[in-house]
């Protein structure tokens, strides 16, 4: 597929303000018509279909033996430290690297021999977002989804209104947290059938944040696939249907945010009415199963807990307890632990 000329002038030219329309960098496509699939069974039926994806840099691991699937309509959020992988996964599901051994199926196309059927579906939102400065927003978004079949004006203008983004601004004008808008506006408008988003909300306040996971959310009850990575765990509950674990390259954990949340810990702290209760009841709350780091420090006694909260309330219950506390379940335990 044919990039679009550059734009003139020498800064727009520069490596550094075009790399963001590079194929072995961070381009932004967009969808249009293609012809037929190559992938048969479970890689057609699936928007992302990897089978033992490997991607390594010489001595350097980037995934290893990764197998995951993204369903049509569902969003899955790629979490861990930096460096784990998340953006080589999505640069391998993009064709913009290409993997040491295994293989990627997307949109039951493979990801290699038919890169440009899937990046005209498909939409990217690099981590270091980088626009030509002297491009308008309207100029930027026409530039970036230049293959689309059919321009979505109307979105265009709704998604730019609802994030109080201003088109006619040039991008070396525009604050970090409106480029980054422009960005978001680059990767959501178009009828794309998987968006891919890596850290999508860096940049943003929280009221942004907030509206971006409706758009997603949008998107996604519209059919399309989304693939996001975040460090922010809260926007990942919030958003997310499943959660993709990575460590060292490698796939650590796969599950949905609601068996997630229940094996997350939770904080407890309890304060018996009688301090000369101190004793028994961390006694009694420590021999509950799925309680652990039971200490007490100045008449109160704190845990960790998880899983169903029944007999850690009955034993509590055994005692005539002045305050007793339990935190949301924490994520971040269950998805770093």
């Amino acid at each position: 597929m044919a990039l679009p000329p550059r734009f003139g002038s020498q800064e727009a030219n520069s490596p550094r303000q075009c790399h963001i329309a590079s194929r072995e960098s961070h381009a932004l496509t967009s969808p249009s018509q293609y012809g037929g699939k190559v992938g048969t069974g479970e890689a057609a039926s699936n928007t992302i279909h990897a089978r033992s994806l490997s991607k390594s840099y010489g001595t350097i691991r980037g995934v290893a033996d990764v197998d995951l699937e993204l369903a049509p309509g569902e969003i899955l959020a790629l979490v861990g430290a930096n460096g784990a992988g998340k953006t080589t996964f999505m640069r391998l599901v993009l064709d913009f690297i290409r993997p040491t051994s295994g293989a990627v199926a997307v949109l039951g196309y493979d990801s290699v021999r038919d890169s440009v059927e899937v990046r005209r579906r498909t939409t990217y939102l690099p981590g270091e977002l980088v626009l030509p400065r002297l491009l308008t927003g309207e100029q930027a978004y026409a530039r970036y989804t230049f293959a689309r079949a059919e321009p979505r004006h109307t979105r265009v203008r709704e998604l730019a209104q609802r994030l109080n983004l201003d088109l006619s601004r040039r991008v070396g004008d525009l604050s970090k947290g409106n480029k980054q808008k422009l960005g978001l506006l680059i990767a959501l408008a178009p009828d794309a059938d998987l968006l891919v988003l890596d850290e999508p909300t860096s940049g943003l306040d929280p009221l942004v944040q907030r509206l971006f996971a409706e758009i997603v959310e949008e998107r996604a009850a519209e059919g399309a696939a989304v693939l996001l990575s975040s460090h922010v765990m809260s926007e990942v509950e919030h958003i997310a249907d499943r959660v993709a674990l990575l460590r060292d390259g490698q796939l650590a954990l796969v599950d949905d945010i609601e068996a997630i949340r229940a094996r997350a810990r939770r904080r407890g702290r309890v304060r018996p009415r009688d301090p000369a209760d101190l004793p028994a009841v961390a006694h009694a709350i420590a021999q509950v199963a799925g309680v652990a780091d039971v200490s007490s420090d100045h008449g109160v006694i704190s845990f960790a807990c998880s899983g169903d909260m029944d007999q850690l309330l009955k034993r509590i219950a055994d005692f005539a307890v002045a305050a007793f506390d339990i935190t949301h379940a924490d994520l971040e335990d269950a998805f770093f632990a």
